[in-house]
């Protein structure tokens, strides 16, 4: 299995919680996002991001979101404080500060999501 283009830390670490890909789909997952969103690594990987953290009423919008920056680049909501609603393995919503970035690698586009308060852009 090849070594993951961005390493995801324990909580505290510097690193991003999770990464999710130009097509939706976790690809790494972090302790720090296991302990927030109760899924565990080999539960999350592979998964679309939407349908794990994502309350329902906001999965359509976070879906064009994600269309239209692939199809035009840039994003509101990239590289800035954020606090948003988000989905609990067991249902609960509860609102989580964060960060999301974008990069592009070999393997694609790439958007790490830092928890709580994420170094700066």
């Amino acid at each position: 299995m090849n070594e993951p283009e961005n390493q995801v830390g324990a909580p505290g670490a510097a690193g991003p919680a999770f990464v999710m890909d130009g097509d939706g789909i976790v690809v790494e997952w972090s302790a720090q996002a296991e302990a927030a969103f109760g899924w565990r690594r080999e539960d999350a990987v592979g998964r679309r991001l939407s349908e794990l953290v994502i309350p329902e009423r906001h999965r359509a919008t976070h879906e064009s979101g994600l269309q239209r920056f692939m199809k035009a680049g840039g994003g509101a909501l990239l590289d800035r404080p954020l606090e948003l609603a988000m989905l609990h393995r067991d249902g609960h919503e509860f609102t989580l500060s964060i960060r999301i970035g974008s990069e592009q690698t070999d393997s694609g586009m790439r958007f790490p999501t830092w928890i709580g308060n994420p170094p700066a852009a």
